[in-house]
């Protein structure tokens, strides 16, 4: 269990930790906002495209092989990411990283499933999910110490000794013996028709502001991704071992913990990234300060999640879920109203209150995402699970840095028209929260009056976007009341 939460922790911490660095490698390597969007999403999307072929592998040839694979392909893509000199290496070495990454936590979900029954399973679940939990959030205060400390790269560094004591405490003691799915094919259609279809929606996702939503590149990208999600579905309903068996989602409970799923990491965990450039851009924080600010979401976390896992075999499936769900929901309710003099203490309530609802709901989608599933096909289940978890906060980000840019766009356009000034390039440059760099050449008056409007626009975009991730939680805790009614086994 020590293996796979230090593997779990490692591997969740890396997909938020470098967000309270994200404004030095924008100015160390001269990064775009694209370029920084690339650089958390590369991470995301690569685990969300490879993790069903992880899952399926680990039942066919071992998870414990694949998992061991995992860890030391980790390691090394951290390195290559630390050693990064240009936005392109970085974000080839985050997908690099993302891919091994899918391997490690596709298979610890359902080692967990292999290795506890019963009481113990959820409390297994829980603190699993707990430390999933607290390792997200956690991120952005490692960060915080390593860049304010170090150096940026250091937040991929410290992945390798990690990774050595996983591997020290993995080896001799994840199980030798397993019950494994001996499948003949690979699903080679499927991997390539589920990569295409979610690369495709990302780019035209993070691209669309900038190029114009009814423009030809726009319109391509997108109905190439539904064409080739349509072809997956198509290609895992006849294939004989498919990578996704959509028999899975016979099952009503199944599909209510996947929608339940992509309502909790597509809500707040999709947010952290403009939180992050919230307290470092706008209020002036440093990475440190900044990774103190979500302790008041990781203590929460911390504290319920154990908690939560060993009660959940004693309350209705759908119970824990629905309310976590609607805490986070109220808890952005509350981060909402935000204004040019506002501190971190007017999101600390909030972020308290979401705190605990994601503690509560973690560890008991984790548990529901296994139930399904014979011990031949958990990897696949698991597999599952997290390629909701991943898309969702993927797309989230990319979503979110839409309205985000467009508030900002609608706030200087307003405040700046008729000035003459390149609003093109500046609200660009506000969007990303890096307005100080592009109006360093401008006389005072003008300055003032520009970076003034970049923050009043950036604040109200995060106001808005507060609202829009609520309604994500809400929606998703009615839909969790709704679909997941009993057990499934």
């Amino acid at each position: 269990m020590i293996a796979i939460v230090t593997a779990v922790a490692m591997l969740m911490m890396s997909a938020t930790v470098v967000t309270v660095a994200l404004p030095d490698i924008q100015r160390d390597l001269g990064a775009t906002l694209t370029d920084l969007q690339w650089v958390v999403n590369a991470f995301t999307l690569a685990m969300a495209v490879f993790q069903l072929t992880a899952g399926s592998l680990g039942d066919r040839v071992g998870r414990r092989r694949m998992f061991l694979i995992g860890v030391t392909l980790f390691a090394v893509a951290s390195l290559a990411c630390g050693l990064a000199f240009s936005p392109a290496v970085l974000i080839a070495a985050r997908a690099a990283q993302g891919l091994a990454g899918a391997i490690m936590f596709a298979t610890t979900l359902a080692l967990v499933a292999q290795c506890y029954t019963g009481q113990a399973r959820g409390v297994a679940f829980g603190v699993r999910g707990a430390v999933a939990g607290v390792a997200v959030a956690l991120g952005p205060l490692l960060g915080g110490f390593l860049v304010a400390g170090l150096n940026w790269r250091w937040i991929f560094f410290v992945n390798l000794p990690l990774a050595a004591f996983t591997m020290l405490l993995a080896w001799p003691s994840l199980p030798r013996r397993e019950v494994l799915h001996r499948g003949r094919s690979l699903d080679v259609g499927g991997l390539v028709t589920l990569t295409a279809g979610l690369v495709l929606l990302m780019f035209a996702l993070l691209r669309g502001e900038e190029m114009g939503w009814s423009s030809t590149p726009v319109i391509v990208m997108l109905s190439g991704a539904a064409v080739a999600m349509a072809a997956f579905l198509f290609i895992e309903a006849r294939h004989p071992e498919p990578m996704l068996d959509l028999a899975l989602f016979r099952n009503v409970s199944f599909t209510g913990t996947q929608l339940s799923t992509i309502a909790t990491h597509g809500s707040f965990f999709a947010l952290l990234v403009y939180l992050s450039l919230f307290f470092q851009n706008q209020l002036g924080y440093s990475a440190l300060m900044t990774g103190l600010c979500f302790l008041a979401v990781n203590v929460p976390i911390l504290l319920t999640g154990p908690v939560a896992g060993a009660f959940m075999d004693r309350l209705p499936p759908r119970l824990l879920p629905t309310i976590g769900l609607v805490l986070v929901g109220v808890g952005l309710l509350l981060m909402n109203g935000l204004t040019l003099g506002s501190s971190w203490t007017a999101l600390a309530p909030g972020m308290v209150v979401a705190g605990l609802g994601l503690g509560v709901t973690l560890p008991a989608l984790g548990s529901l995402a296994m139930e399904v599933a014979d011990e031949r096909k958990l990897g696949m289940a698991a597999g599952v699970n997290n390629t909701f978890s991943q898309t969702a906060m993927a797309v989230g980000i990319a979503v979110y840095g839409v309205v985000l840019g467009h508030q900002v766009t609608a706030t200087m356009t307003r405040d700046l028209s008729g000035s003459g000034l390149d609003l093109d390039g500046l609200t660009q440059a506000a969007s990303s929260g890096a307005i100080s760099e592009a109006v360093g050449h401008l006389p005072g008056s003008v300055r003032d009056s520009v970076v003034q409007a970049a923050h009043q626009g950036f604040i109200a975009g995060l106001n808005q976007l507060f609202f829009v991730v609520a309604g994500v939680a809400f929606v998703g805790a009615a839909l969790t009341a709704v679909l997941i009614r009993r057990r499934s086994v």
